[in-house]
């Protein structure tokens, strides 16, 4: 239903600390993974998720969701992890924070509800109805009970024993329910009408007591029509408070308030964005009032005072200590139609000065299970809300709603109240029939005698809406209720101890889209769960975290650090390692056998070479007299072993060696790299060799700052990616800048550029592009010293050179030797001949052409290790040596 769902507030502070409640222990282990990495978990959890929202679904359409709700929660109790003592204890609390809100159900319907979570809980229940009895009994024995709320049956039969073991029955008592509230015999029926052509049309003056007790009246039977004493548009149901009662007067049996005092009232801004569903909608309450006499206002808990349209005439609105309104329009008896408009005020609280915070003086007598009842209350509840909310619960299931019949039977009653020889309350829990405000009096009573400050209000309970779409308040809609002080936030909370069966505060649960249900606040019920909204949020936001947790994390990463898809990662991710898992032909992947040729570079850049530390004493590893003229004191000092000696150190430093090495690779985007040999693009072998390279070159780039070389020395490698789409300067893209990083924006960039396939032959214009700028780079180190970098650039082609490109490669490859750069031209398979040919120009460029696409990778390390190892000291060690022997005869 488009219901504001009324919410317990927390308890005392202590309490909210130490007690599990039961929407915490139910539902936030479903949150919880949203914030880990466990994949199985996660999918599990969402699985979980689906096969509840598949329940609801299932019995969207299908009333009575209180019962719903009910095995849903147990279930879900039944399904942790929990200790059994725990279980027991949730199962507990939810049952009790769920009573509260029994008053919407019809008199049978609560009762089986009773009964069934007092077998829950293994507490005795009596039914007050025979058919409660008999309906559990069979639940029993047929073992439908056990399969609602056992934790291995599925959703799916849960579902089905609702609609065939529950529904039908539920809707058959709640018709009897309906049948009982509107019987009526012919002289009753008579005097009813006569009664209703009686009733007020315009609000009463302001009432300074109240006294509880059992009205013929009380409430309109189907089909009956009253004149509208407020109607309320757009129609908003719910609580409409009119006045609150401190004051207990035993000797007549009202409530009262005593001197009151009065203040301005606040006026509130309009609500600009309203949204019908959630409350958030300004409301018009029109009436017709006598001027010049002060009248009530009722307002419900969610909306405050904007303002009064009264025509021309003047309007006061004041308040009282107890934050009810009253309102004065002048004039001298004659009657006026006014509009009162109200706005959403949400967080509207109702506050009091010490001093009018009450515990109202109510002597009673009560039963031997009643005080009991009191006693269990005060010892394990802490809290003022926590003892009135189980207290209210106790007073649901003791009192039975009376509806009398006729006028006789309302006189028993009320004279049986306020005749009882222990008092008024006495006399309520001795016949255990109430109607709201007797009920609400009886659980003041209660209240009191726990010492928990309670106050009495009277005013409307209002639902349905008529033709107009209007809310109406009249004569049949008078309610009562209570207000409990909260000690920890300091404010009244709405409290309606009123029994199962007041039709005006009961759901129409049969009909989902009746009249019935228009928006409002309908009081107190326990958020248990979450909304069929928030459950759908919930299993969207485990879906895309299954599916998140679904990719490694080196593609949750990628994704994170790049700003991309997850699924975008996977395919880079998928190709990096695909690039890595290229090997020799003698089975050794490349990545392996150039980390180990880069690792021994490292290595071979250290050296242990002789250092100095002293003077020191032939004890502490002393060797040669450092210092003879310190040596000579202390010898005729008599010592033994002066601190005269020195003290060799070993230490690493570098050796002289190249100052870096960068690594330049110009891929071939022209339109034939669409071209397949075996079923494989040629784009794509091409990015993959680039992955390889750049990423091993990466690790190389890691290894070297580990190891710590000399600041002054440091050796850089660095690598950058050139492509070309076409024939002229701007159509080269620069893939990657030239750096020694390959972070994850430069493997998407990569990625997207190489994947991107454009039109003609570019191979000069990169080249030239590249030339350009080592030249600038060489020229700028070369101011303060000697350009001592070594550059290798591979220039991969696929459909080979012109005549003119065949000159302009060979004059820029012997451009670029001087600036101590090796050009290697590859040709991508039998298209690209002359590559080969023209490129194979020692010492300046070499030429190499590729017959199978697979082993593109391999040959450009192979040229990038015949570099490399120049990198070497120049005096290598035999070890060293045999390495780089090894490394060329692998990659030959």
């Amino acid at each position: 239903m488009n219901k504001i769902e009324g919410r317990r507030y927390p308890q005392t502070e202590e309490e909210q600390q130490t007690e599990i409640t039961p929407k915490y222990a139910l539902h936030e282990d479903y949150y919880k993974v949203l914030d880990g990495d466990d994949y199985e978990k996660t999918l599990e959890t969402y699985r979980e998720i689906e096969t509840l929202v598949s329940f609801r679904d299932d019995l969207k359409q299908t009333p009575f969701g209180t019962f719903h709700t009910l095995i849903e929660e147990v279930t879900i109790i039944k399904q942790s992890k929990n200790s059994k003592e725990i279980k027991n204890k949730l199962i507990k609390e939810f049952v009790e924070n769920t009573e509260i809100g029994l008053s919407r159900l019809s008199p049978r319907v609560a009762d089986l509800y009773n009964a069934m979570t007092h077998q829950l809980i293994e507490e005795s229940y009596t039914p007050k109805h025979k058919t409660t009895a008999e309906q559990l009994e069979i639940l029993l024995k047929t073992g439908d009970l056990d399969v609602l709320f056992s934790p291995k049956t599925s959703w799916k039969i849960k579902s089905n024993r609702i609609k065939t073991r529950l529904t039908d029955y539920l809707s058959v008592v709640r018709s009897i329910d309906k049948r009982d509230g509107n019987i009526m015999d012919d002289d009753t029926r008579k005097w009813r009408e006569e009664q209703l052509k009686k009733a007020p049309s315009k609000p009463p003056e302001r009432q300074n007591e109240s006294k509880p007790g059992v009205d013929a009246m009380e409430r309109l039977k189907e089909g009956e029509k009253v004149p509208a004493i407020w109607s309320i548009t757009p129609a908003y149901g719910g609580y409409y408070k009119e006045r609150s009662f401190s004051v207990w007067n035993d000797t007549k049996n009202v409530w009262t308030e005593g001197e009151s005092s009065y203040s301005d009232v606040e006026v509130v801004a309009l609500c600009v964005e309203e949204d019908l569903k959630k409350g958030l909608v300004n409301l018009k309450m029109s009436a017709r009032i006598t001027c010049g006499k002060w009248t009530s206002l009722p307002t419900p808990y969610t909306h405050s005072f904007h303002k009064i349209e009264a025509g021309s005439k003047n309007y006061s609105i004041q308040k009282d200590q107890n934050g009810d309104l009253i309102i004065f329009v002048d004039g001298d008896g004659e009657e006026l139609d006014i509009t009162v408009v109200l706005s959403p005020n949400l967080d509207k609280r109702f506050t009091s000065k010490q001093e009018d915070i009450k515990l109202p003086n109510m002597p009673s007598e009560f039963s031997e299970e009643t005080n009991n009842q009191l006693e269990h209350i005060k010892k394990n509840k802490r809290g003022n809300l926590a003892r009135a909310f189980a207290t209210a619960s106790y007073v649901k299931k003791r009192i039975t709603y009376l509806a009398p019949k006729d006028q006789e039977e309302s006189d028993y009653y009320n004279s049986f109240y306020n005749n009882h020889e222990k008092g008024f309350s006495s006399a309520v829990d001795e016949i255990k029939k109430a109607d709201c405000d007797v009920a609400n009096t009886y659980f003041a009573a209660l209240c009191s005698k726990i010492n928990i400050p309670i106050r009495h209000c009277i005013g409307h309970s209002v639902k349905g809406k008529d033709e107009q779409n209007a809310s109406n308040i009249n004569s049949g809609t008078g309610h009562g209720w209570s207000e409990v002080w909260d000690e920890v936030k300091k404010e009244w909370k709405r409290v309606d101890a009123t029994p199962p069966g007041d039709s005006q505060l009961e759901e129409n649960e049969e009909e989902e889209e009746s009249s019935d249900n228009i928006p409002g606040d309908y009081g107190e019920q326990e958020a248990v769960g979450p909304t069929n909204e928030e459950l759908e949020k919930l299993r969207e936001k485990l879906k895309e975290h299954t599916e998140k947790l679904s990719y490694t994390k080196e593609e949750r990463e990628l994704a994170e650090h790049a700003g991309i898809e997850h699924k975008e990662a996977r395919q880079i991710v998928k190709e990096i390692h695909e690039a890595e898992n290229t090997r020799l032909p003698n089975g050794e992947k490349i990545v392996d056998a150039l980390s180990r040729l880069f690792n021994t570079i490292v290595e071979s850049r250290k050296t242990l070479v002789s250092g100095y530390e002293g003077p020191v004493r032939r004890r502490e590893g002393g060797e040669a007299i450092e210092d003879i003229v310190r040596h000579s004191i202390g010898v005729r000092a008599r010592e033994t072993d002066p601190a005269s000696r020195e003290k060799p150190k070993e230490k690493t430093e570098e050796k002289e060696f190249i100052g870096g090495f960068d690594l330049y690779i110009i891929a071939d985007k022209s339109g034939s790299m669409h071209s397949t040999v075996d079923g494989k693009p040629l784009w794509k072998m091409q990015r993959q060799a680039e992955y390889l390279i750049f990423s091993s070159l990466y690790r190389f780039h890691r290894n070297l700052k580990r190891a710590s070389l000399q600041e002054k020395n440091a050796l850089s490698v660095r690598t950058q990616g050139v492509s070309f789409r076409g024939s002229g300067p701007d159509e080269i893209d620069l893939d990657k800048q030239l750096s020694s990083e390959f972070s994850s924006k430069d493997k998407v960039k990569l990625w997207h550029s190489l994947t991107n396939v454009g039109g003609g032959n570019g191979d000069v214009a990169a080249l030239a592009y590249v030339y350009e700028q080592i030249k600038s780079e060489s020229e700028e180190a070369t101011k303060n010293k000697k350009d001592t970098k070594l550059r290798l650039v591979i220039a991969c082609s696929d459909g080979g050179y012109t005549n003119n490109d065949t000159k302009t490669m060979q004059e820029l490859s012997k451009k670029l030797g001087k600036l101590n750069t090796i050009v290697v031209g590859i040709g991508l398979t039998e298209t690209a001949q002359n590559v080969r040919e023209v490129m194979d120009n020692p010492p300046y460029s070499y030429g190499a052409l590729i017959e199978n696409v697979d082993d593109l990778p391999a040959v450009v390390a192979k040229y990038l290790v015949s570099e490399i190892i120049k990198l070497f000291p120049k005096k290598a060690g035999q070890g060293v040596q045999t390495i780089i022997d090894n490394s060329l005869h692998k990659f030959k």
